[in-house]
């Protein structure tokens, strides 16, 4: 992998044709303007893979914490909660309740229930919103991965044979 921004230019002429600059980077061989900008370009494409799958994984814990939420929604509402502790410290750590929305000990009268019930929505609105947006995010960082291996692929065809030379340097 291309590990350095430090990037040399010398001036290449082989027998018979015309000089062209070449640049070598860090850790790198001798390439071509074309081969760098490919180089360059593939590698900010996976970048952005690497992203996506960062985001990807993110909301499948996202995910995975919605179906919790459900679950214990639907035991608060049915009064039905085994292990308040347990529904408690998943309400606080992981929502981000108050000890004001998700006290101590649950009161298990309707309104009580009704309480928690209402703070979890407005707590579960916020994780729905914050998965819709990781959605976006993950389409973008797709979209930017595939203009950028692209671009890269574009770059390596239009220099002609250099596709060994760019792999050999990423």
């Amino acid at each position: 992998m291309i590990e350095s921004v430090q990037i040399a230019t010398n001036r290449y002429a082989p027998p018979g044709a015309q000089a062209v600059n070449m640049y070598r980077v860090d850790g790198g061989g001798m390439l071509t303007l074309g081969q760098l900008m490919g180089a360059v370009c593939i590698r900010a494409g996976m970048n952005k893979e690497a992203q996506s799958v960062n985001k990807m994984n993110s909301m499948n814990n996202n995910v995975e914490d919605l179906k919790t939420a459900a679950e214990y929604l639907d035991q608060i509402a049915n009064n039905s909660v085994s292990n308040w502790t347990t529904v408690r410290d998943f309400l606080r750590n992981t929502l981000g309740m108050t000890s004001a929305e998700a006290p101590d000990s649950l009161d298990t009268s309707y309104n009580g229930r009704f309480k928690v019930i209402n703070a979890m929505k407005n707590h579960l609105e916020v994780l729905t919103r914050q998965a819709q947006e990781d959605m976006i995010d993950v389409q973008s960082l797709i979209s930017q991965r595939d203009v950028a291996f692209t671009t890269g692929t574009s770059l390596v065809k239009s220099t002609g044979g250099s596709q060994n030379n760019i792999a050999a340097n990423l």
